[in-house]
């Protein structure tokens, strides 16, 4: 967790920028100066009080601070964004221990126009500029040996599970304040989405076999995490920037969150709804919208992609006074993640079919529900056998598919978990079924059915070993 929040770590970057633009026109005693430096004196000094550091990065062209993504920035966080390019600088970072005749001798350094990375380095270290570190951009991965370690720690398969597991606590936060009568934060779930996209952006389908997590218990907001992922996985396989990315996680996190304001006695009915308890569900997009609307920190585009969501792709659906509103692609976006979790997971009124047969099903309701050439894409990054489709090897075995092969879709890489002669492994054994060298161990014969085969895959996903 960084040491400031979303708006704290906003406001000490745009008084950085704003800093650094007007020492360009007045000298520093000037208050249009020495105001913000001030201030920014003041929100360093706070954000020291609670960890060693704190700093800014550009991440793919965009601004990343203290754990946070700024989703269409202000002009000041633009410029401070440009600036750091054409300086060549991907990160900055400010130590505890800052004197603010330090702070001002850097502003003034880094307003100078045409110093780039090495030079400016330079002549911090002649003005003994000490707790101010740069990093030359494409380097911003490169951690202290402190910082590496601890990233160690967290590495493994592990990590990407508690990450989950992060965000599925987010969500309960959020739905137990709406409860209580409290307008929630959007913090928590920002923080996480914003390392949910690191991981995307680096390969979309990564986080998806921890969609396979399907908890009846808390089907709720195991269901809103799945079609956060999803839906990332769909908009990064997309080629979409990394903003939207997280737009788009954050959306599908939220999507359902109005669902929190509907009689559980309607949310659990195991029969089918009447017209007045349809109506009255129905009304969970709108809800979840207004919800996001009131929550500080938020885009209000978020709340337009998650009012949409059950629009369809033919704008006939519901809520019925929006269908003629613009949306763009990412309500319908959500909505296919929406759709697919849904049908492949167990619930009191249905049961749930396997992700390859939730890809055929889909492909019967485009144009009408869903939009072909999303669902297209879609289907392409999950593969021909989905990652978490159960499945007969023609060596007898039973595995799980735990990633596609973009290179042969008839070959993913699954986790053995009944060996031929029928013995139930304790720990899956990863098994590509075409090696490096091209030879081939097996052929997938058929799709099974975890039920007739007691076969939890969430549970496997969820115990880490996966």
């Amino acid at each position: 967790m960084g040491a400031l929040d979303n708006q704290g770590a906003l406001r000490m970057v745009t008084l950085f920028s704003g800093a650094v633009k007007g020492m360009a026109f007045y000298p520093a005693s000037h208050p249009s100066i020495r105001q913000p430096m001030l201030e920014l004196d003041k929100i360093l000094a706070q954000a020291h009080g609670r960890g060693p550091e704190v700093s800014w990065s550009i991440l793919d062209g965009a601004m990343f601070s203290e754990g946070h993504l700024f989703i269409n920035p202000p002009a000041a966080i633009v410029d401070m964004t440009n600036r750091m390019m054409e300086k060549g600088i991907g990160r900055i970072t400010v130590a505890a221990g800052l004197t603010f005749e330090e702070l001002q001798n850097f502003i003034r350094l880094f307003s100078a126009k045409g110093v780039g990375y090495d030079a400016l380095v330079e002549r911090m270290r002649q003005d003994s500029i000490s707790h101010i570190r740069l990093l030359r951009q494409g380097e911003e991965n490169i951690e202290s040996p402190d910082e590496k370690q601890a990233q160690q720690e967290d590495e493994g398969e592990g990590s990407h599970l508690v990450t989950y597991g992060q965000a599925l606590n987010a969500i309960r936060d959020i739905c137990r304040d709406i409860e209580r009568g409290r307008i929630p934060s959007s913090a928590p779930v920002v923080r996480v989405v914003d390392r949910m996209v690191g991981i995307t952006m680096q390969e979309p389908s990564i986080l998806v076999g921890l969609t396979m997590i399907k908890d009846y218990d808390n089907y709720t907001f195991n269901h809103c995490v799945n079609v956060g992922i999803l839906s990332m996985a769909l908009g990064a396989s997309l080629g979409m920037d990394v903003m939207s990315v997280k737009s788009l996680g954050i959306a599908g996190e939220l999507h359902d969150i109005g669902k929190t304001m509907i009689s559980k006695k309607i949310l659990n009915k195991p029969g089918k709804l009447s017209s007045s308890e349809y109506d009255e569900m129905k009304r969970h997009s709108e809800l979840g919208a207004k919800i996001i609307r009131e929550m500080e920190g938020l885009d209000p585009h978020i709340a337009q992609i998650v009012l949409g969501h059950h629009l369809h792709f033919n704008r006939c659906g519901y809520p019925e006074w929006a269908q003629k509103l613009p949306f763009n692609q990412m309500s319908d976006i959500v909505a296919i993640a929406d759709t697919f979790d849904a049908i492949t997971t167990l619930r009191v009124y249905q049961h749930p079919i396997n992700p390859r047969a939730a890809l055929q099903a889909m492909q019967k309701i485009t144009g009408t529900f869903l939009d072909a050439s999303l669902l297209a894409s879609f289907i392409e990054m999950m593969g021909k056998y989905p990652v978490g489709t159960l499945v007969r090897l023609d060596t007898n075995e039973v595995a799980v598919v735990y990633r596609p092969n973009p290179l042969d879709e008839e070959a993913p890489v699954v986790r053995i978990l009944i060996e031929g002669d029928g013995t139930r492994l304790g720990v899956p054994r990863e098994q590509p079924l075409v090696g490096q060298d091209g030879a081939r161990y097996a052929e997938i014969v058929a799709v099974v059915d975890p039920l007739l085969k007691n076969i939890d895959v969430g549970k496997f996903v969820l115990s880490g070993i996966y």
